[in-house]
């Protein structure tokens, strides 16, 4: 019965090991390929084979509980999401940069036996974890037209979240910016994803489809001429994974997934799920790229029928799994719609953790703000509120990372670079303060000989009596 499938993620039969599994990923991480970011990394020259990784971090995260719905974007979910890629990775050919054999080390440091091995060891506990809200309390036994339902309201959903979230970007005067950053999440790590779909077809996970059925994130919707125009004009122009900082946890999770299921031949139907999602995704993706970028189109293109394609996609999907239902029966379609409704989820839960990070930066000038506020709250009711005090020296680099709360940095000697996006630079001097919301991907440097600095920990109802102005921006100027 396709009641009793599996999910395709469990934590429960690692729970209780977390221990062992957190001391090979201290092993694992504390290889040099690994190490925390230094201040010249914040961009990684096209190094495919550095991977800064935070391994500090692995000091204090136990990945007892896995990841749930609502913390998606915190640190143990973001520390899993690199190190899993890292894991994956290793098993793909990236060639030396020169001839240099310095360059010769560095790329063989990069494939070590030892290193892969770890990896192999904890990428199952790691896939658990991180995966294990996306399996739960799937209704494997819809029929064929429940699930493409589904999938079609994927890229419904996915299209108004562009809409929204491209309106928002020009009303606050970051389009560029915001497009910037949006590319390295989509077109940046597209190339992972593709490479996933790619070992998965190798591999005869698609045998059993017709050629003309099987998903894809290739073809001309969006094409890659245009993604490459659009890299070009936002300066995301660099190889994959220059933008390795840069990347949120929700967008590292997505290709993890499908690399997940491509090294599982017995998640072969969940993988076409998966990938079908992923697909609905990069429609929806394309079809908002041909409306905000048309002055990057050539004049001779069309615009694509948005219903037809989204109709397309809907015929192939259940082309695909009314073939899976005739030739394995019930149980391969149930996987299958456990793939999609995973990949469901991880699209839901990465509209909402991109578009919470692109919120926070086209108004980082207001979140400065709510941070004197908060500030002088502070003063006045609460002086004696948590928080930490970091003294940092020169060029003293933070990796990009997350809180699981939400912090100031207040600068109170000295002088530091913040930034939660490429190329932005917010210099922050004595007294200069700003508001860092919980899972919001930041990093910093010092510039000055030393600097001291405190992180107030704020309430979340202080934060949110705040936020709510962003929406409301005539009543707060009033």
């Amino acid at each position: 019965m396709t009641q009793s499938l599996p999910p395709l993620f469990a934590f429960a039969p690692f729970d209780g090991h977390s221990e062992h599994y957190v001391s090979l990923i201290k092993q694992f991480s504390a290889a040099h390929p690994f190490r925390s970011a230094t201040v010249d990394e914040l961009l990684l020259d096209d190094d495919y084979h550095r991977r800064p990784l935070r391994p500090e971090d692995f000091e204090f995260l136990k990945f007892q509980k896995p990841v749930r719905v609502l913390n998606v974007s915190r640190l143990p979910a973001l520390a899993s999401g690199r190190t899993l890629l890292s894991i994956y990775e290793l098993d793909v050919a990236r060639l030396p940069r020169s001839s240099e054999p310095a360059e010769w080390q560095h790329f063989a440091d990069f494939y070590r036996d030892d290193t892969k091995v770890l990896g192999a060891q904890i990428a199952p506990f790691l896939e658990a974890y991180a995966f294990d809200y996306l399996g739960a309390d799937v209704d494997a036994t819809e029929d064929v037209a429940t699930a493409a339902a589904r999938l079609a309201r994927i890229v419904d959903d996915e299209t108004t979240f562009w809409s929204e979230t491209f309106g928002r970007l020009m009303r606050n005067d970051y389009l560029e910016e915001g497009l910037r950053f949006i590319m390295v999440q989509r077109w940046a790590l597209a190339v992972s994803k593709r490479r996933a779909i790619a070992q998965a077809e190798a591999s005869g996970f698609f045998d059993m489809l017709s050629p003309d059925d099987c998903p894809s994130l290739t073809g001309d919707l969006p094409d890659d001429a245009l993604l490459e125009r659009v890299a070009a004009a936002c300066g995301v122009t660099r190889r994959q994974h220059a933008y390795w900082q840069f990347y949120l946890p929700t967008s590292t999770a997505k290709c993890n997934l499908l690399y997940a299921l491509a090294r599982r031949p017995d998640r072969a139907f969940g993988l076409i799920g998966a990938a079908f999602a992923a697909e609905a995704e990069w429609l929806a993706f394309g079809l908002a790229l041909e409306k905000a970028c048309a002055h990057l189109q050539p004049a001779s293109r069309r615009p694509a029928d948005a219903v037809e394609r989204k109709a397309e996609l809907v015929e192939r999907f259940s082309n695909a799994q009314q073939r899976i239902a005739e030739r394995f029966g019930a149980a391969a379609t149930g996987q299958c719609v456990q793939g999609l409704v995973a990949g469901e989820r991880l699209a839901e839960r990465g509209r909402w953790d991109l578009g919470e990070q692109l919120r926070w930066l086209s108004a980082i000038r207001r979140y400065v703000d709510f941070a004197h506020r908060i500030s002088t709250r502070i003063d006045a009711e609460c002086p004696g509120i948590d928080r930490e005090t970091f003294i940092e020296p020169h060029e003293m680099c933070s990796t990009t990372h997350v809180h699981n709360d939400h912090r100031l940095v207040t600068i109170q000697e000295g002088e530091m670079l913040f930034w939660g996006n490429v190329g932005m630079q917010l210099k922050m001097n004595q007294g200069d303060m700003v508001l860092i919301p919980d899972g919001r991907l930041h990093g910093s440097t010092v510039v000055s000989g030393e600097c001291t600095y405190h992180q107030p920990i704020i309430p979340d109802d202080w934060v949110q009596a705040l936020v709510v102005e962003l929406d409301q921006p005539a009543k707060a100027a009033a």
